[in-house]
């Protein structure tokens, strides 16, 4: 058996042998019951002691613990028992009387039944067991404490419990319905929920998370000019509207602004991933919704794509899509970075004249 680094375990779960109980007794007790959690039922938190990955229980004693755990072994129902020196109600660290551990020990060690001279039981662990079947718990919940304050074993658990619920709200898709439902995405902001934090949208924050998203080379270009259409009932009319010279007064039924968009270039791409995102909507799909997860929908962003200089194909017949992956005289060393999508954030990707890739 081994862990997720592929590092070679005991196996906890096995009829221990000789060399196991030693290599068992040498263990931390946390790091004993992490192993025997696994991925699956959870101490403290599987609704009883008979749905948890094992027994918990105590072995009665006199001295000081050189360690931990006293052994690891086969218990009720098919689960493993584990019995610790620490952590208990008896024993000198324990809370209760010492003359209590000293009576638990002599009821194990003397001959109580009749009937025990002949073979039959030779101690009496009743009041052991009842101790027992209280501390289960009380162990259990101990250890729950310890390992939901460790983020390295909460995420050793799908959910990635508490530390995911934090990162999350740090990100802001602490509620359910803030998330994503694209795993590639969602698994982006958590690994850049701080800073997403910032109230700050900045540039950096923008192509990295792109970068983790896409798994391609991203660089985002501000301040890109375009002219904006001034709708007609807002356009200047002599002595009628909007003609208050140095006020509302304005030349013409367009303007041009470099405030509200920028363009967002992705490469140099490889052939297969310029075909990905030239042929495949959903790419261009999560990569407009990561756009309005990070940025809103105040800019409008266009999309470019740079296909590498060596991966440009010349001209063929039969072999080239006219308008996406075909140059007549490709400029050898120079990527091809012509194929633009004009407001890929706002739904509209493609929807003007120039048809679904506008060539610039």
């Amino acid at each position: 058996m081994a862990d997720d680094d592929r590092h070679a375990r005991a196996d906890l779960t096995a009829t221990a042998s000789g060399a196991t109980q030693a290599e068992i007794a040498n263990m931390d007790f946390f790091e004993l019951l992490r192993q025997l959690e696994g991925k699956g039922a959870r101490f403290g938190r599987s609704g009883g002691a008979g749905s948890e990955p094992a027994r918990l229980a105590q072995q009665p004693r006199q001295s000081f613990a050189a360690g931990d755990v006293a052994q690891l072994g086969p218990g009720r129902g098919g689960k493993p028992e584990v019995t610790v020196h620490v952590l208990g109600l008896i024993g000198p660290e324990g809370p209760m009387p010492l003359h209590l551990t000293r009576w638990i020990i002599a009821r194990q060690s003397s001959r109580w039944f009749a009937g025990a001279e002949s073979g039959g039981a030779t101690a009496d662990t009743s009041f052991l067991d009842f101790i027992n079947m209280l501390q289960h718990r009380m162990m259990a919940l101990y250890w729950r404490a310890w390992a939901d304050s460790r983020a390295a074993v909460q995420l050793a658990h799908g959910d990635g419990g508490q530390v995911i619920a934090m990162l999350r709200a740090l990100a802001g898709t602490g509620l359910p319905g803030g998330r994503s439902r694209d795993r590639q995405i969602d698994d982006a902001q958590m690994r850049h929920a701080t800073s997403l934090a910032h109230e700050v949208r900045g540039p950096d924050r923008l192509t990295s998370l792109l970068q983790s998203v896409l798994d391609v080379p991203v660089r985002l270009i501000e301040f890109v000019g375009v002219w904006l259409e001034i709708p007609e009932r807002l356009q200047t009319r002599l002595g009628v509207q909007h003609a208050g010279l140095g006020t509302g007064a304005m030349v013409g039924s367009r303007r041009f602004d470099r405030q509200s968009r920028a363009e967002i270039r992705l490469g140099p791409l490889t052939r297969r991933q310029f075909d990905a995102f030239a042929d495949a909507p959903s790419s261009r799909a999560r990569l407009r919704d990561a756009l309005i997860f990070a940025q809103g929908r105040d800019m409008d962003f266009d999309l470019r794509l740079v296909l590498a200089a060596e991966e440009v194909p010349k001209a063929r017949l039969g072999q080239s899509r006219l308008g996406l992956t075909s140059w007549i005289d490709p400029r050898p060393g120079r990527p091809a970075a012509d194929l633009c999508y004009r407001r890929i954030n706002a739904g509209t990707e493609g929807a003007g004249p120039t048809g679904e890739g506008a060539w610039a």
